[in-house]
């Protein structure tokens, strides 16, 4: 399977921005779907709702990831900037990168609920849940710069799509490749319509 950086770091900024757009949608289709997979290291619960005190909404993240081999439970945000500002945000590499959602409500409760599991009360499906922390899913990540957001945010784990496709290419998935080439013909049939 190509790197991220192959596929959408060409040195053609506009064929960039364009892969960038569709894989943008799909993306958390990737996560879903590699948690659906019993090889995988985590499940998918669902989209966990942080709610505050005297709150009646909350805010919605992006996945309840389930740890197979002890059962906990952990919020999950998904980042995956693969062209924004010249590829500034492709590959994580240092916790400065995250400095930039700082500013929105979601990825704030995101931080907190990582730092103190309990700061925000967890519903999924309707549901109270207790989690453990969270976990960062950023679109590609170097061991560096995986560690170092680890170390600084405390989060239980960073995961990136890019090792998911990874990991569903080296297992074979069937069922993978048939949504893929279902995607594939979609895509056809539009840009052939228009």
């Amino acid at each position: 399977m190509k790197s991220f950086e192959d596929l959408f770091r060409s040195g053609d900024a506009h064929q960039d921005a364009f892969r960038a757009r569709p894989f943008g949608l799909f993306s958390e289709e990737v996560v879903r779907t590699w948690a659906g997979d019993a090889r995988a290291e985590h499940g998918d619960l669902g989209r966990p709702t942080l709610i505050a005190a005297g709150e009646a909404r909350g805010t919605t993240l992006d996945f309840t990831l389930r740890r197979r081999s002890d059962d906990a439970r952990f919020v999950a945000e998904l980042k995956a900037e693969l062209a924004f500002e010249g590829h500034r945000y492709l590959r994580l590499t240092t916790p400065r990168q995250l400095d930039h959602h700082a500013g929105g409500e979601a990825f704030r409760r995101f931080l907190s609920v990582t730092k103190k599991p309990t700061a925000y009360a967890v519903r999924v499906g309707g549901k109270s849940m207790d989690v453990a922390g969270g976990i960062l899913v950023w679109g590609a990540i170097s061991p560096g710069g995986r560690r170092a957001v680890i170390e600084e945010f405390g989060f239980a784990d960073v995961l990136s799509p890019e090792d998911m496709l990874s990991d569903r290419h080296d297992w074979g998935s069937a069922a993978w490749r048939q949504r893929i080439s279902t995607y594939r013909r979609w895509a056809a049939g539009l840009l052939d319509a228009l």
